[in-house]
């Protein structure tokens, strides 16, 4: 059984812990967690990452969830700008195009949320 008070999955092989709680044991090597950054808003404000562990050689640092994500939103980033990948997924663009597309992104939330700050005072 996984080293976790109360966790009923079985540990992994060679390991104290289950797939879930293997980033608790101090002395494995293989994996890390979650690159994905996560904002929280409200009470608790700050910055902090999604846990889910991944192996350390994996390149993105991203779980399956959040690289699906990431690369929805590169799609999405891609019919913005008129740039239309050709469907073997071979996606060679512009990345002054994509840097472009993200910095009016950013801007464009900046400027919502100074709008919105301006309409309360």
């Amino acid at each position: 059984k996984c080293g976790i008070t109360g966790c009923k999955v079985r540990a992994m092989a060679m390991a104290k812990y289950c797939h879930y709680h293997i980033l608790s044991d101090p002395n494995q090597v293989l994996y890390k967690g979650c690159g994905h950054i996560m904002i929280k808003s409200g009470a608790q404000t700050g910055k902090s990452t999604h846990n889910t562990p991944i192996l350390k050689a994996s390149v993105p640092s991203l779980c399956n969830v959040h690289l699906q994500r990431s690369q929805k939103m590169i799609s999405q980033a891609y019919k913005i700008v008129g740039f239309n990948p050709p469907p073997t997924g071979q996606i060679s663009p512009d990345f002054s195009v994509l840097v472009a597309e993200c910095v009016r992104q950013i801007q464009a939330r900046r400027r919502e949320s100074r709008s919105a700050a301006a309409g309360k005072k």
